[in-house]
């Protein structure tokens, strides 16, 4: 389960995406490193998000168009299996 805690911003221009980051930094005191992002996000946003300095970006399909999600936190890897081979 993703305990990743995160921030949704709607952006509708460049000015919009920089006060989201603005504010991020000011709520949590470090600078966004993760965006979330819909597939259906217009391709101007996608090359907004891909201008800003250290942001990763991610694709998910169960979001809304505008909105921007931000996180600093470092994603959780997926546990591949349960138990360790025997040696």
């Amino acid at each position: 389960m993703d305990r990743t805690e995160w921030r949704v911003y709607r952006i509708e221009d460049r000015d919009e995406l920089a006060a989201a980051i603005a504010l991020y930094e000011k709520r949590k005191g470090v600078r966004p490193r993760y965006a979330r992002v819909s597939e259906k996000a217009p391709a101007w946003l996608l090359a907004l998000l891909e201008e800003a300095d250290g942001l990763e970006i991610e694709r998910a399909s169960n979001l809304l168009s505008f909105d921007v999600w931000l996180t600093h936190e470092k994603k959780a890897q997926p546990q591949l299996s349960l138990f360790g081979e025997a040696g």
